[in-house]
C-alpha cells in the first residue's frame, strides 16, 4: 500500500507544483507575495516526507495518509489560484473589448447579450458599490467594479442593463446596492 500511496503522493506533489510555478509567473507581479506562502509551506512539508526515513512512513499509516492530505490541499489551493488567473483573464479580456465600444455599438452588444443570456453591469466611482454584485448575480448578470474610473460608454451598457431590470423585473439598480 505504501508504494501506491507515494506515487499518488508525488503525483499530486507534481501537479502542485506546475501550478504553483505558473501561478507564480503568471500574478507574482499583480498578487502580494503572501499569497504563496501556503503553497510553499505545503511544498516544503511535502519535501520533507519524501525525505523521511523509509521505515517511519512504513511503520505508521498514519504519516503517509497525512502527507496524502497536504498533497490533495496543495494541489486544490493551487488549482484554485489557477481559476483565478484565467477569470481575471477573462474579465480583463471583457473589459478591454467593452471598452472600445461607443455607445451606438454597445445598444446592439446589449442586445446580443440579453439573447444569450450574458448580461453585465459595469459600475465605478467614488463611495463603492455595496452590495450590488452579489444582488446582480440573482439575475445572472456579470457585475465589474470599476473603483474609481468612469467611462461613459460603459455606462450606456449599465443603463440599458439598469432599464431591463426596471422592465422586466420591476427592480431600481439603486435598489441592489444596499
Amino acid at each position: 500500500m505504501y508504494a501506491k500511496l507515494k506515487y499518488i503522493i508525488l503525483t499530486l506533489l507534481l501537479i502542485g507544483l506546475g501550478l504553483s510555478i505558473f501561478n507564480y509567473t503568471k500574478l507574482s507581479e499583480y498578487e502580494s507575495i503572501s499569497k504563496f506562502y501556503l503553497p510553499a509551506i505545503l511544498f516544503i512539508i511535502l519535501l520533507v516526507f519524501f525525505f523521511l526515513p523509509r521505515k517511519w512512513k512504513i511503520k505508521s499509516i498514519k504519516l503517509p495518509l497525512t502527507a496524502l492530505g497536504i498533497g490533495i490541499l496543495f494541489s486544490i489551493v493551487s488549482a484554485f489560484s489557477t481559476y483565478e488567473y484565467f477569470d481575471n483573464e477573462r474579465r480583463n479580456k471583457i473589459f478591454v473589448e467593452y471598452s472600445a465600444l461607443t455607445c451606438e455599438e454597445m445598444n446592439k452588444r446589449f442586445s446580443k447579450d440579453l439573447e444569450n443570456d450574458e448580461l453585465k453591469h459595469f459600475s465605478g466611482g467614488f463611495a463603492g458599490t455595496g452590495n450590488l454584485g452579489k444582488n446582480l448575480k440573482k439575475y445572472d448578470i456579470e457585475h465589474f467594479d470599476l473603483g474609481c474610473i468612469i467611462q461613459g460608454n460603459l455606462m450606456c451598457y449599465s443603463e440599458l442593463v439598469g432599464d431591463y431590470l426596471k422592465e422586466k423585473e420591476n427592480v431600481e439598480i439603486t435598489e441592489l446596492s444596499e
